[in-house]
């Protein structure tokens, strides 16, 4: 068969339900430090997400989704109101978690955020028959200065229906404060909404990326997003 040299897209799927992904992102001066690839934490981060939407632009069902941004220290912002993926620059985005922080670790203020911005977009879902939902995913690198606060926050979001929380602690390797990241670890795994599918560790903004992508997979019900 003679090649024409046309290239054929990929058809998308037309949109039969709604999800939300909430970045959460830990923006606390900790972020600073140097990571794996000899980049800030923050900076692996910042790669990740990039990257994560660079191959979601490829995904057949990518009109099913909108997504937001909240970074948080002692206080969040909301840094990308919640937009369908199609309309996201995510190149020229700021998805540097430290840019505008560099405080302590309150996730419960980002949870918090995230709770509203949920509520809000359950609350206004259009009655055209889509099923709609939302995804939360957090990253943190340390330990919440008040974890009681942030656990509280967690179960009222998880109470409601329709969220899930997907939970990455973003560690180091080496490190010797094990108490500390054991601690991290089981906080993080019990503000999560499974402990075993939606919690993972890890070390890079390539792990990070495969973990967000295989909690929005999951809770949205979609095979393969990207």
């Amino acid at each position: 068969m003679k090649n024409t040299g046309l290239v054929i897209d990929k058809p998308e799927i037309p949109q039969t339900f709604h999800q939300l992904g909430i970045l959460v992102l830990d923006g606390s001066g900790s972020m600073n430090e140097i990571g794996r690839n000899q980049l800030t934490k923050a900076q692996e981060v910042e790669m990740g997400i990039k990257e994560m939407f660079s191959r979601f632009d490829a995904s057949r069902v990518k009109n099913n989704f909108s997504f937001s941004c909240i970074k948080f220290d002692t206080n969040s912002m909301t840094t990308l109101q919640p937009t369908p993926f199609k309309d996201i620059d995510y190149f020229t985005e700021d998805f540097n978690p430290l840019n505008g922080k560099g405080g302590g670790t309150h996730i419960f203020e980002g949870l918090r955020e995230a709770q509203k911005i949920s509520e809000n977009f359950l609350k206004n879902a259009s009655k055209e028959g889509l099923r709609h939902s939302v995804v939360i995913l957090l990253m943190s690198d340390g330990m919440c200065f008040e974890p009681n606060e942030t656990i509280k926050i967690a179960n009222q979001i998880k109470s409601q229906g329709g969220i899930d929380i997907a939970c990455a602690f973003l560690s180091e390797i080496g490190t010797n404060n094990e108490t500390e990241k054991n601690d991290t670890k089981n906080l993080m795994q019990s503000i999560a909404t499974d402990p075993i599918r939606y919690y993972a560790t890890v070390y890079d903004g390539e792990s990070l990326r495969k973990f967000f992508e295989a909690s929005i997979s999951q809770s949205s019900g979609s095979k393969k997003i990207s």
